[in-house]
């Protein structure tokens, strides 16, 4: 924390820093611990500079909108760096192609690609968080993941230096890629297709009403907890197991689907953590299926510290 606080002492960067910063009330699952040192860049310039003054050994974990994640109850120690919404450039290229800051979140990036007539982008209206993390994490739903749109993506690496990543470079999987927590996505550049605008605004549509329909709203909730295995779909898995509603605390599997769990108002991180391994266990004993978490568990716990 001194070092840190020497690095404030002498104006070295422009971006707003905190120590012992709770994280509960940034997350979408509002829990978890304090973040030791949280950065809040100004800008791509200020990030790089940061990266440069930091100890290289310390540990880094970068996040967006802290959609996806599981913050323990023992918080984050090194150092934590939040994309805030500044790095929201979004600007037309040549041959449809759009180029986009990594702090602009997905549904806006859909209704950009509406208004200018490019398809390809409608499945994002229905995924929480921003650009950034969706790029990582190869997000997806309804048939559709980043993996098929992007272009080339734009990296600061541990040592403040930009690097290119093309497609192929970024190693994209179900529900991953070649990221490394240390790397930084700072824009991307995505393939979009002309697209009549009427046709796109239905396939919006569709997205929305089936999200509006089968998925919890006005909660508390982290998005999908876990990886879909292969030919079946974990919410099925949970359901046939017999834990639809089923609580550990304040978390629990939300009864409209069941691959989402719900702060029912006075969860502890802890409470989700108990309650994903117990549905992993129970759906192996009934099924022979290992669930893999697709919430990414950040932290310690309590009796880690």
């Amino acid at each position: 924390m001194y070092e840190f606080q020497n690095l404030v002492d002498n104006n070295l960067f422009q971006g707003r820093i905190f120590f012992d910063k709770s994280l509960e009330n940034l997350t979408w699952l509002k829990v978890g611990g304090k973040a030791s040192c949280l950065y809040i860049p100004k800008n791509k310039k200020d990030l790089a500079v940061f990266l440069k003054q930091i100890d290289s050994k310390a540990r880094i974990n970068v996040f967006g909108r802290l959609s996806n994640v599981l913050i323990r109850d023992g918080g984050i120690s090194g150092v934590t760096i939040l994309i805030p919404p500044s790095f929201s450039k979004i600007e037309i290229q040549k041959n449809n192609k759009i180029t986009i800051g990594s702090g602009l979140l997905d549904k806006n990036v859909s209704k950009f690609a509406f208004d200018n007539d490019l398809g390809g982008f409608e499945f994002l209206s229905g995924i929480p968080g921003n650009i950034g993390g969706a790029i990582a994490m190869n997000a997806g739903c309804y048939g559709s993941e980043i993996k098929d749109i992007v272009d080339e993506v734009l990296i600061l690496e541990r040592d403040g230096e930009l690097k290119s990543y093309n497609n192929e470079e970024m190693q994209f999987s179900y529900r991953n890629s070649a990221i490394e927590t240390d790397q930084i996505i700072i824009e991307a550049t995505f393939q979009g297709k002309h697209k009549n605008k009427s046709s796109i605004k239905e396939k919006i549509d569709a997205v929305i009403c089936s999200k509006e329909e089968s998925q919890p709203s006005k909660v508390a909730t982290g998005g999908s907890t876990f990886k879909n295995p292969k030919e079946v779909k974990a919410w099925e898995l949970i359901n046939s197991s017999g834990l639809s509603g089923y609580k550990i605390g304040g978390a629990m599997i939300s009864p409209i689907h069941n691959n989402f769990f719900i702060n029912t108002g006075n969860a502890s991180a802890k409470d989700f953590e108990k309650l994903g391994e117990f549905v992993i266990h129970e759906v192996e004993k009934h099924h022979g299926i290992r669930l893999e978490w697709e919430i990414h568990l950040i932290g310690d716990s309590i009796d880690e510290i």
